[in-house]
């Protein structure tokens, strides 16, 4: 096992044991997962992106596996955590890359990316994980010496760009959801991708 495999695999024991506590990623755990994910980035090689997506899959299969049924109880509970996982995860990344040369924008938008990227491969709300990641851009956004506005469109773009590689409607969906406001923050997507008239019917996607 290389040294980023075993990084990785940190990240997914260190983020199913806060979900083993609590069942679930509860706004307190998200600090949790922020000092997880900021503790690989800080002190190995790993990838922005790769490490919100370990948090992101670990979060799905924890909550799945602790309510033992894909019942819309537990596929709510996946959506409320998976957001949640996606705000520690870009916080912990953003602060992860101090010293190592990473552009802000550049390390949100890669994780943004990544926690959608992830959503859609374990079957979790695409939407959420992307709301998820703007709001853990927009309070990271000090630490980063970047405008929340900035950060957020950092994150909401990415998520875009992102889900735009899954489909168009899914692209829409998430442009929809990230774009507006967001704690107080006016949120702007830089990027054509998921506009309205990219995709005539983008309920069609159902929860991707």
């Amino acid at each position: 096992m290389t040294d980023g495999q075993e990084a990785l695999g940190r990240i997914r024991e260190d983020v199913n044991r806060v979900v083993h506590d609590a069942g679930e990623v509860t706004a307190a755990g998200v600090a949790a997962v922020s000092e997880v994910v900021q503790t690989t980035v800080s002190k190995t090689e790993t990838a922005v992106g790769d490490a919100v997506r370990e948090a992101i899959a670990a979060v799905a299969e924890s909550v799945a596996a602790d309510t033992l049924a894909k019942t819309v109880e537990a596929a709510s509970s996946t959506a409320t955590s998976v957001g949640n996982a996606a705000n520690g995860a870009v916080t912990g990344a953003v602060r992860g890359i101090r010293g190592k040369g990473i552009e802000a924008t550049m390390a949100i938008a890669m994780a943004a990316r990544g926690a959608v990227v992830e959503a859609s491969q374990v079957g979790a709300d695409l939407t959420s994980a992307a709301v998820g990641a703007v709001e853990g851009a927009i309070e990271v956004a000090n630490d980063a010496a970047l405008s929340a506005e900035d950060a957020a469109a950092a994150a909401a773009t990415g998520a875009v760009e992102a889900a735009g590689e899954i489909s168009k409607a899914a692209a829409v969906r998430v442009r929809r959801a990230v774009e507006g406001t967001i704690q107080g923050v006016r949120v702007a997507v830089r990027t054509a991708t998921g506009r309205a008239s990219d995709e005539d019917n983008p309920d069609s996607v159902g929860g991707s």
